[in-house]
């Protein structure tokens, strides 16, 4: 399998009255075929204060198009709340083709 990434986008559970939107892209897949995982890390904000996010996907699971991973954590405790989200990226990826690298200059 090539390097790529997933793009995800979703909504954390309610807390403290209110909920986040969290987005971005998964960082470069750890391991080989199906048995890769990818990190992921952000930030979202709402309404003057921030949470911070990291973990890890769960390993692929098989669509009909290609695969997805499950996103399963929370937020960091920020004002007294946290917020967990559960969800999957998306299926579509984005090839990493670490040739085209190798050649850039800073």
């Amino acid at each position: 399998m090539h390097p790529h990434k997933h793009k995800y986008k979703f909504e954390t559970k309610v807390a403290n009255r209110h909920k986040h939107t969290i987005m971005g892209y998964t960082d470069y897949m750890i391991g080989v075929g199906a048995f890769h995982i990818h990190a992921y890390y952000g930030i979202s904000s709402y309404c003057g204060h921030t949470h911070y996010f990291s973990g890890f996907t769960g390993f692929p699971l098989k669509t009909e198009n290609g695969h997805i991973h499950k996103m399963d954590n929370r937020l960091e405790s920020t004002s007294n709340h946290e917020h967990i989200f559960r969800d999957y990226t998306d299926e579509d990826i984005e090839y990493i083709f670490p040739k085209r690298l190798s050649r850039a200059y800073v």
